[in-house]
């Protein structure tokens, strides 16, 4: 697939990367001659340095054959003048990146499609959406789901003083008679890991990606003792667009607090929202936390736009009795730092919006994709079809890289956790995690005629 993407911010440096590990031909646009080359040392695809509104240097850039064409620039004009004219030239699908929430109703988003752009998504909104979701889960950790809920990713950190410690995988799957989950990635000195057999041991702060039946996340939580947390309060710090959009769509099921620094915003805040409390004040001020209720609120998320307010404050929280906490995260270099300090879930725009994007390009053997925020891995969700190298013999016999793994199957409504003795069959939706730079790889197994090497 042919991809132009204009705007080499963090997205478009994200997208260049993740585009390249499959194996599409993508290309580049910015205004920024130093952004370009800090591009050009990450992907292998072509740079042009311009305007991505400029006719001259899209037809350069040769947006007219391109067949998925993203704006993602900062500026949000741009972005859907690029997508006009690309869509003009010939471009077959356009995407935009917009601020502005209005264009997402149902009859601006046709006005928009007349234009030219086909599709809109707005950073804010799907975090906000993140966050709500996370704190509408009732257990800990579940960050995804598959099959329409049959299989769920659960991350656990293996504390100090857990009971796996030293434990080999086989081991800890013989917590239950049947195999209910089974460990995809493991997180360890900032490095992900993909076991290939269960005689890998356990250490102090491994960080667990497991997938598992409702059943295996219930055993995991039991095991790890990790309690399922009901959130009914919500303290929210920050003004911004995404914590305006979260809190407006908790204010009918919590109690939600928003404390915004600026005093003049605080009252802008306050007349656009219902149902919200805004208070006027610095969040990382102990005096005001208490005098709100800190201790006894059940999640605080931080959403400042500064990564070490929100660290920092989240941490406090914590120390406070907080049960949940969620931090945004825009800085990488923070990410993994953040999950160090017992920080429960973390939002990074940068990645929501990749995985948004990202789906644009899903062949129709790929029902689902994810990238996650605290490891280089990717989490996949095919379907087998037939006729593909996949289904051909049992998972024992199947050369899968060695940066992948099958972590789960849901056949018809039942979900499954494999073993080296299980056979994929055609249309089972299959549970991939794997490391980028395989997953074109990966992807042959799953294509009918298929020959892997």
């Amino acid at each position: 697939m042919k991809i132009l993407i204009a705007g080499a911010g963090d997205v478009g440096l994200h997208l260049c990367k993740m585009f390249g590990n499959e194996k599409h031909q993508v290309s580049l646009i910015d205004r920024s001659e130093e952004r370009l080359k800090i591009a050009s040392s990450t992907f292998d695809g072509h740079t042009f340095h311009g305007l991505a509104t400029s006719i001259n240097t899209l037809q350069i850039a040769k947006a007219g054959e391109s067949d998925l064409f993203v704006a993602v620039t900062n500026d949000e004009y741009a972005n859907v003048t690029a997508c006009i004219l690309a869509k003009k030239m010939g471009a077959k699908k356009t995407l935009c990146r917009i601020d502005n929430h209005e264009y997402l109703e149902e009859d601006k988003r046709a006005h928009m499609q007349d234009l030219g752009v086909d599709y809109l998504f707005y950073p804010e909104e799907i975090a906000a959406s993140e966050i709500v979701n996370l704190i509408r889960q009732s257990a800990q950790s579940d960050t995804l789901t598959f099959g329409g809920g049959k299989l769920f990713l659960h991350v656990v950190k293996v504390e100090e003083d857990s009971p796996v410690i030293n434990q080999n995988l086989d081991e800890l799957y013989n917590i239950s008679r049947n195999l209910e989950f089974k460990v995809a990635g493991i997180v360890r000195n900032n490095n992900t890991h993909i076991p290939q057999n269960s005689n890998e041991v356990l250490q102090p702060n491994d960080l667990l990606y497991v997938v598992a039946t409702s059943k295996g996340v219930e055993l995991i939580k039991k095991y790890f003792n990790k309690k399922s947390d009901h959130i009914k309060s919500v303290i929210i710090l920050g003004g911004s667009r995404v914590g305006i959009n979260a809190a407006r769509k908790l204010a009918s099921t919590h109690t939600v607090k928003l404390i915004e620094r600026d005093r003049t915003k605080s009252f802008e805040i306050s007349n656009a929202l219902s149902g919200v409390l805004v208070i006027n004040g610095d969040g990382r001020n102990i005096d005001l936390l208490m005098r709100e209720g800190i201790s006894s609120t059940d999640a605080f998320v931080s959403v400042t736009g500064d990564a070490e307010v929100n660290m920092i404050a989240c941490l406090l929280a914590k120390k406070m009795g907080v049960k949940r906490t969620i931090a945004e995260i825009e800085n990488t270099d923070y990410i993994r730092l953040a999950e160090n300090i017992e920080i429960d879930s973390i939002i990074n725009k940068k990645i929501l919006s990749a995985n948004k994007i990202f789906s644009f390009t899903m062949n129709d053997d790929v029902s689902s994709i994810n990238c996650l925020t605290c490891s280089d891995a990717e989490i996949i969700e095919y379907i087998a079809k037939p006729e593909s190298p996949i289904t051909s013999k049992k998972l024992k016999n199947i050369s899968l890289p060695q940066q992948a793994l099958v972590a789960g199957i849901i056949r018809g409504i039942d979900p499954i956790i494999p073993d080296e003795e299980t056979q994929i069959r055609p249309f089972d939706k299959v549970v991939i995690f794997a490391m980028p730079q395989v997953m074109a790889e990966v992807s042959k197994m799953f294509k009918p005629n298929s020959r892997f090497f």
